[in-house]
Parts: structure tokens; sequence; C-alpha cells
């Protein structure tokens, strides 16, 4: 089964394989309250539950053992063992916490190993969400077995599996990720084993025509046929698929299909076939090594003899923003489909300049080689066109100025500059020939930190706890689905979990009983109404008060129709109301965790579940209350003083936009002549003046902030103080002055899919606005939906 999932999938069938495993082993507990802690911890927590800060740990873990604390009786001294074990800062600080958990747990009897590894498992989710993934795999191991997941790593032997496992009616189907290209391990099979094969590539109708003929002759002739990129014709492979049935092959005969992994590929294709998925191996040693596999050896080391050091470089930049994306949205913002026919393209590109300025001399110096039409060529069109951010762009060019250079003809040109914060740098290879490259990448590490690709090395923690994050939402989709079944055969006694505290067992299904203590939950959660503002004449005018009446409005709106859909809800899981249309699918959303579309009328990220939406949601609607009250008692002018959680709001963008005319209007200023000035306070009680709108509740990631200064850190986020937002007239003087500064986005929230405004901040000297670019330096207005 794994050969046909993702590497990162492995662990959530193992997890689910466990699960199972443990329900048919009398001697071990089933673990459901562990496991449902687990998947839904984070649930139903406000921000007026947290605990008082504790020494040494960070909000998130703070709050984290309140959790555990308060609903897991075994961690109930949690804070206690925390407090009377002088070494427990130590173990935090430690690369591989999971090796050694400390037992923070309390054991009334002997616990089994199983019991222990699910407790350990927990406390690493408390404390070190980052480890989660490792934790999980040591539990699967003891549980299952050491060998368990061992089994899957092994290397796929595609000539073995193909001979003796894949009888001639069966596809191959090969599925990849975006942008990799696994039809060169068929070619190199073909080779191996010289069968003759027939390779077409699928995506227009003479495609379609030559496949069907040379099927047709190769079932009968026992030929082998390679079909590429069948993922970009979903209606075609339904054909394919029934012809397929009809077929009486040649014992010799074997089909292969490669694919990007794609949701419009026909599931009894899938059904039929032997899926083998194929990803890139991480790293750019790996990276370049796959180029120079692909590029000959007799394009390369053709005339003029510095155009193998130009191959090399363009190597080594498509290396960096490939192994880039694996850090999205840190790396990039979003993920782009950089791929190898960029690559391919920018070959072409590299050759027809090269040509044209060498004129046919075998030497061409430095200085001549044309950098500039290089650059513009691969951060406008084959690069740079696939890019629709501007700090992206920034970026991309950034990487780009510094490689593409005469200086890279130099015997000591930093590649990567002040490695892992030390004086060390990785310089470009000497030489001029192909196999002088080959071997000094033959010789690198086979894996690298994050900062040769110019993030901070922390970036692999945040990777590693946003997969975390990702496993435990499979899980609970996994569950989910678990539940939906269970629609059509309840078995009582199998969700003693979800029984109702009085054991009465009322005939509902068990999901009907578990969305009717959720939604019981949410309506407890949500304030119960929010007033609306008063209009006045006086008021109308103020564009600040014009903006706050809007936003209470939708607010108020959107606050009444989702308790009236949740009061709906506990009257049809209570038997006293019928359901709609609107209610079936309301229910059928709400059951999966998915927050229902009428509800969603503010942007928030992707896969943000119910319980996240409707505690931030409470959160959004007390900052309006707030302004509700200021206005009811000191009218408009009050809304200016207080400080605004710019991340709560339901249109942050329009906030800034009234603070820019509410500036405008009292000074008699042009729109147009207005400039924003950004200053982040040392404080969180700052004096906002006349001119000045405070901001709360805006994190930095990727840098920290002193005096006003940016300086680079290795910190992945911190908190801002009170921020101030100051709109100011330009003059002649002003464009002078705002040149050494640093533009920074200003993102939603931590997905970065939504820019809200730039700003432009000042960096402490000796700093380098390359490399807050490359670190991914951003400012997030919220990260409570992440």
């Amino acid at each position: 089964v794994a050969r046909g999932m993702l590497h990162t999938d492995r662990l959530t069938l193992a997890l689910l394989l466990c699960r199972i495993h443990l329900k048919g082993v009398p001697s071990e507990p089933s673990l459901d309250q562990e496991f449902q802690f687990f998947l839904r911890g984070k649930e139903g927590v406000t921000t007026a539950d947290r605990a008082a800060p504790i020494e040494g740990l960070t909000q998130e873990q703070v709050d984290a053992v309140l959790r555990l604390s308060t609903r897991m009786p075994t961690f109930k001294g949690l804070m206690k063992k925390i407090d009377e074990m002088p070494e427990f800062g130590a173990w935090l600080q430690q690369g591989t916490p999971e090796q050694a958990v400390p037992r923070l747990w309390q054991e009334e009897k002997p616990l089994t190993a199983v019991q222990t590894s699910m407790y350990q498992l927990l406390v690493i989710q408390a404390f070190r969400p980052d480890r989660v993934i490792a934790a999980g795999h040591l539990f699967v191991s003891t549980v299952l077995g050491e060998n368990f997941t061992q089994s899957a790593e092994r290397e796929l032997d595609l000539a073995d599996i193909v001979e003796t496992e894949i009888s001639a009616g069966v596809p191959v189907l090969l599925c990849s990720v975006p942008g990799f290209d696994a039809s060169s391990r068929v070619d190199d099979l073909a080779a191996e084993k010289s069968k003759q094969i027939a390779s077409i590539a699928i995506g227009s109708a003479e495609g379609f025509n030559q496949a069907d003929s040379v099927i047709n002759v190769a079932v009968r002739s026992g030929r082998w046929v390679l079909l590429k990129n069948v993922h970009l014709a979903p209606h075609w492979l339904v054909q394919l698929e029934k012809k397929l049935h009809s077929l009486q092959p040649h014992a010799n005969f074997r089909l292969f299909l490669t694919m990007e992994i794609n949701p419009k590929l026909p599931v009894n294709l899938l059904r039929a076939g032997r899926i083998f998925v194929v990803e890139p191996p991480p790293g750019i040693r790996a990276n370049l090594l796959r180029t120079f596999s692909t590029v000959p050896a007799s394009r390369m080391m053709k005339a003029p003899s510095e155009r193998a050091r130009l191959y090399f470089l363009l190597a080594w930049f498509h290396a960096i923003v490939q192994e880039r994306l694996r850090y999205v949205p840190l790396g990039w913002a979003k993920y782009y489909e950089f791929n190898e026919s960029d690559l391919r393209v920018a070959c072409d590109t590299l050759d027809t300049w090269i040509e044209a300025t060498a004129m046919g001399r075998t030497n061409l110096p430095p200085e001549k080689v044309p950098w500039d039409a290089l650059v513009t060529l691969l951060s406008q069109s084959i690069y740079g066109g696939k890019i629709d951010n501007d700090f992206d762009q920034r970026l991309l060019l950034s990487f780009l100025s510094k490689l593409f250079t005469p200086r890279s003809f130099e015997t000591d040109f930093a590649l990567v500059a002040n490695l892992d914060g030390s004086s060390r740098h990785i310089t470009m290879p000497d030489g001029t020939r192909r196999d002088h490259f080959l071997h000094w990448i033959e010789n690198l590490a086979d894996r690298q930190t994050p900062s040769w690709l110019g993030l901070p090395n922390n970036a692999e923690k945040v990777l590693l706890t946003t997969r975390g994050t990702d496993l435990v939402s499979k899980l609970l989709k996994m569950q989910q689905l678990e539940d939906e079944d269970e629609l059509a055969y309840s078995s009582e006694d199998s969700t003693r979990l979800d029984t109702p505290a009085d054991g009465a067992v009322d005939g509902r299904p068990a999901w009907m009983r578990t969305l009717h203590n959720s939604a019981t939950a949410w309506l407890d959660l949500l304030p119960k109404n929010l007033q609306t503002l008063r209009r006045t004449v006086e008021n109308i005018k103020d564009p600040l008060y014009r903006y706050f009446e809007r936003e209470v409005n939708s607010g108020a709106r959107l606050l009444r129709d989702v308790i009236h859909d949740l009061e709906d809800v506990v009257a049809i899981c209570q038997g006293e109301k019928k359901q709609t249309n609107y209610h079936r699918s309301m229910l059928s959303d709400l059951v999966k965790g998915i927050l229902p579309g009428s509800w969603r009328r503010y942007t928030v990220p992707r896969g943000c579940t119910v319980i996240q939406w409707v505690t931030d949601f409470s959160q959004r609607v007390k900052q309006l209350q707030t302004v509700s009250q200021l206005v009811s008692q000191g009218g408009a002018k009050e809304i200016k003083t207080m400080a605004v959680w710019l991340g709560g709001l339901l249109n942050p963008e329009a906030y800034v936009t009234a603070t820019r005319q509410c500036i405008a209007q009292a000074n008699s200023w042009s729109l147009e002549e207005l400039i924003l000035d950004v200053t982040i306070t040392d404080s969180n009680e700052a004096n906002v003046d006349e001119c000045s709108f405070g901001v709360i509740g805006l994190k930095l990631q990727g840098a920290q902030c002193r005096n006003n200064q940016l300086l680079l850190t290795s910190t992945i986020m911190m908190d801002l103080p009170v921020t101030l937002l100051r709109w100011t007239r330009a003059s002649p003087g002003t464009e002078v002055a705002r040149q050494g500064k640093l533009s920074l986005p200003v993102y939603l929230n931590s997905t970065r899919t939504e820019l809200l405004f730039t700003v432009d901040l000042n960096i402490a000297p000796g700093q380098d606005h390359h490399s807050f670019y490359e670190r991914g330096v951003a400012v997030l207005t919220s990260t409570a939906l992440n």
C-alpha cells in the first residue's frame, strides 16, 4: 500500500492501523480518550481561559499545559511536576526530545509500553509540536513493531515488480508531485531489459490517435507502451480504461502511464492499475545531480569554455528556487510550479545569448557575458512569469543578481555566504569542465540546512510543525469519514466517548450526539448580541465612524445568522425541528468540521475548522462590542484613540483606507499626497496622538524589532507591541528618507495568500536588504486561525 502513497501520508495510515490494532488486543487499552485529545485537544479554548505565564514557556506551551491538565485526568498534576523538575528547561531545548520524554503524568498502576508511548506523544504535542512526526513514528514502532514502517522505506525495485507481480492487463501508474517527471525511470528500465518501448506525450488530439494505434499494435506484438502526462486528459482516460477491459494482450505487453497527482483522474482506472508514487529526493545535491543528468555533456562542453560554468550557475539557481518550495509560505509566499520545463527553456536561452555574443570564439571574457539580458529574461519571463507576488519577484531578482555576475568567475565567489550564521562560505567550484562540477556536487552532503537556501535554520522547525498539524487534520478527516459510516450501522457501545453523561441511550446516531454537544458548546462561546452603532449628523461625516458602522452591522448580521443556525442544529439533534435542504447541507459540513459556506463572509485560511472559526469569531465580536460601547458613551471621536486588533477586523484593508481618509479630511489634503509612516513602539501602552492610529496583535516573522529598527534573528515569530500608523504629507525630501528603509509585506495570516498593504521600516546598521527578503521576513495581522 505504501508504494501508492506520498511519503508524508504513510504515518497517517500507520496511526490509523494502530487504532484498529489496539481495539483488537484485549491486553491493551484502546486509548480512545487519548486519541480524541490528540486530535481535538485545541477545540473550545478561548483566550479568556488562558493561564498565567510560566517562566521558560511560550504562551502556546502554557495554553497546551492548561488543556492537558484540565482535560486529561492522568495529567492533573502537570504544573506541579514541571515546577519540581529542574532539568525540564534543558529537555525543551534538545534536538530530539522525543527520545527522552520526562514522566509528567501520574501512574496509579504500571503502564504498558503502548500507554507510555501515547502519553509521550501527548507531551511532545504540547511542548514541542515540531517533533510530533518523530514521536508519531516512535508510537507506531511501539504498537506495530520496529520493522513495520521500515518495510515501506525500501527502495522500489520496479524491474522485479513489472516482471513478477504485474500481468499484461494491469496498467502501471507512475504518479508524481507537480514539476517532477517519472518517465525517465521507465525509459531506463526498458533500456536495462532491452525492451522495445513506444513513448507518446498525451495532451493533443493527435496524441490520442497515436496512443490508440500504438496500443493496438503493442498488444499483439508484446512491446511496451509509455503514455506521458495523462493527467492532462482525464476524460480520455475513461475511454482508455474501458478499452483495457476488452483487450486480450500478449504476455509481454506492459502499459505505463505517468501523471501528476490530480483529483480528476478516473477512480476506476486507479483501481484497475498498480499505483506507484514517485517523489524527487529532497536536497540541493539531489536536485543538482538531476539537472546534470538531464543536460547532455556534449551540450554543456560546447565552446566557449565558460559555458559549463554558466550552466552550473543556472543549475544552482534552479535548485535553490525548487527547494524553497518545500518551505512555503516562508520560502515563497505560495506554491509556484517551477519545473523541468523552466530549466529547459533557461538552458535554451543561455545557449542563444552565449552563441550570439561569443560568435564562434573559444573563450568569452566574464565582463562580455550578457548578464543583464540573462537576469532580465530569467526574472521576468522564464521563472518570474509564474510569480504574481511583488515580494516573491524581489526575492527571485535578489538571487539572480547575486549569482549572475562577472564575480562568479572568481575562485572565491560565495554561492552561500555566512553559512549557519558563521563566517563559513560555500564557494563556487574551481574549473570550467563538466566533470569538475559533477565531482564537486557528488562530494556535497546529502542533506543541507535551510541556510543554504537563504532561510533561517529554524525554517525546518516551522516545516515540521506544519507537517505535524497536517497529520492531525488528516487523522481528524479520516475519523469524520468513519463517523459518517456509522450512520449506516450505528453500534451504541462502540461510541462510549460520545454517550451522554447520564448514560441514557436515546436512539440517535453517535454523530448527532457529538454534533449536539458541539453546537451547544459553540453557542456558549459566542456573545449573545452585538449592539449596532447609532448614526448622527456629526458621526456620518467621520470616515472612521462610517467604516466601523459597516463593520459592526456586518458582524451583527453574521452573529445573528450563526446563532440562529446553531439553535436550529440543536433543535434538529433533539428531534424538535424538521430538516430542510439548507439544514442538511449545513449539518453535513459541521459533522466533517468544515465551515458552512453561509458563514464564510470574510477571509479565513483554507482548512480552518469550525471550532477555530467560532473561537476566533467570538473574539472579533468582542472587539466590535467595545467599539459599539465607546461610540454610545463618547461619540465617534472615541474610536480614534482605541488600539485596534487589525487581524480581528472583518475587512482590515478598509480600516487602513479609512484612517487615510480621516487624516486627509482633517487637514484638507489630497489622498494621493499621503504616505504611510509606521512606528513600532517598545511598549503595549503607547500614547496615540492626533495624527496616528494604534494597531495591536501584529506578528513579525523571521526578524525582531528593537528601537523601531529591524534585525535578522533566529526566532521564528515575535509579537509586536503597539504599532502606530501615521499618515504624513509627502514633501521633496521624503523620497530620499524612504530609500534607506525596507519595504515589507503585511499579510492577513500566516498562509500569506492575502496581501493587505506594505510598510516601510528602518533596518539596523550593517543589515542587508536582500537577506530580509531571502528569509521571508513579513508582518502578519493574525495567527489565530492557523
